[in-house]
């Protein structure tokens, strides 16, 4: 019991740590990451589960992406070299987590997403009438590690900005980095849940998307709509069909009016395009572009060296001052890390992910599933988040553990099972059948 609980807090403190590319200093730390990936060896080594050599796949693609680019463009450095370690430390972290430290990933996502979620909204309500009060009076608690600490403050369960940040004083962060990364996180919880609940709204999915709404994410509720539409093509019932329909018409209408919807991107993509390379050159090293900026570079970058840079900064696009141009968004920085090989295996082992959790869906849900990831991707989780790592393993070991109570020699124990509905239907009509044959073997020895 005692080592479980041990499991338990040590897989909170790794996502409170990691996921959502959380601004605190210990995340950069490399005694640290170094700790979480000994710690979740050392559980490997002593567990009879085998390891999935298939999980092995990207990271040797990666080691022949960055080969090649390093031939091409040159910049083998210690730097370049410690980059590189960390990336396969953290992405075999993650693994380790997801199958030996973790009883059961969907279970232990479900429990601290929805708590954290709850948790922000005191946070949040806090910020909103007075977001000095985080650097006032709980400063020396801020473990932001972004230089300037009264522009952000950070506390592994809450993150809040300032004013002036992009209205950051409105909008909720939860424990992540900024309200994007939030939304995503809430919004893969809903589609989890939906899966659990097989395409079935309850009181916890009605609350978490309210917490969503906090955030003010203009992806998150594009996102949303989307999945209004993914209950209407799942759900036969007319009363489902009629709330998501209306859900979604209202979202809709809201994203055309509100300024963080339409207008945001109309004036974002506007601004974008009329920018030349020679405009970055106020860049220092460190900063960064946005996103849609970012994705117009990447797209030179990709049409450079279709192969892929890896981690390699020699080959990228810089201004005039010798800075590399990089930016935000972890689906347009995947595509320069990976190149053509992104577009190709990424689709695969997404497709496979939403598959493992619910084999029975539509082509067209599965579509839907397919274009809500790329466009979580390009919003919001960033290249070494350990829940990206997490999705493509899942995607590619096509297995996910379900605990399931068992009865079994007289003692309630724990089965673990594929997250699909018709093994968990069978699976509990055996058990049901199994304990109506128990009590009626009993009863009969009684008599």
């Amino acid at each position: 019991m005692g080592n479980q609980i041990s499991r338990n807090v040590i897989s909170i403190v790794y996502f409170l740590f990691y996921v959502g590319s959380a601004p605190n200093l210990l995340a950069r730390n490399t005694i640290v990451l170094l700790f979480f990936f000994f710690y979740g060896l050392v559980i490997a080594m002593k567990s009879n589960k085998k390891f999935d050599a298939v999980i092995l796949i990207p990271l040797l693609l990666f080691a022949v992406i960055n080969f090649l680019s390093i031939l091409k463009w040159g910049g083998f450095s210690m730097e370049f070299l410690s980059n590189y370690v960390g990336y396969n430390l953290r992405y075999l972290t993650a693994y380790f987590f997801l199958k030996y430290v973790i009883t059961n990933f969907f279970s232990f996502y479900d429990r601290l997403i929805y708590t954290l979620a709850l948790i922000s909204i005191p946070f949040w309500l806090v910020q909103l009438f007075d977001v000095s009060f985080f650097h006032d009076y709980l400063g020396f608690m801020n473990l932001d590690g972004d230089g300037d600490q009264r522009n952000r403050w950070h506390f592994l369960l809450y993150t809040a900005y300032p004013s002036w940040v992009n209205d950051g004083a409105l909008r909720n962060s939860g424990f992540t980095s900024e309200p994007s990364f939030f939304g995503f996180l809430l919004l893969l919880w809903i589609c989890l849940r939906l899966m659990r609940n097989r395409i079935k709204m309850d009181r916890e999915i009605w609350i978490v998307m309210s917490v969503g709404l906090t955030t003010l994410s203009t992806t998150y509720f594009i996102s949303l709509v989307m999945v209004f539409m993914f209950i209407v093509l799942n759900n036969r019932k007319v009363i489902y069909k009629i709330l998501s329909v209306l859900g979604g018409i209202v979202f809709l209408y809201s994203f055309y009016v509100l300024p963080f919807g339409m207008q945001k991107i109309d004036m974002i993509w506007n601004n974008a395009k009329e920018k030349e390379l020679s405009d970055y050159d106020y860049l220092s090293k460190g900063e960064n572009i946005s996103r849609v900026p970012n994705m117009l570079i990447a797209k030179d970058n990709i049409v450079k060296w279709p192969l892929g840079h890896g981690l390699n900064e020699n080959g990228l696009l810089k201004t005039r001052s010798g800075v590399t141009i990089k930016g935000s968004g972890s689906f347009t920085n995947n595509c320069i890390y990976w190149g053509v090989f992104f577009f190709i295996f990424f689709p695969i082992v997404i497709w496979r992910f939403w598959y493992t959790l619910k084999h029975d869906l539509s082509m067209a849900s599965r579509m839907l599933l397919l274009v809500m990831t790329c466009a979580w991707l390009f919003s919001s989780i960033e290249l070494k988040d350990p829940l990206f790592f997490m999705i493509i393993c899942i995607g590619l070991m096509r297995y996910v553990p379900v605990s399931v109570p068992v009865c079994k020699n007289g003692r309630v124990g724990l089965a673990h099972l594929r997250y699909t509905d018709s093994i968990l239907d069978r699976f509990r009509e055996r058990q049901l059948l199994k304990s109506i044959s128990n009590r009626k073997r009993i009863a009969d020895e009684t008599l």
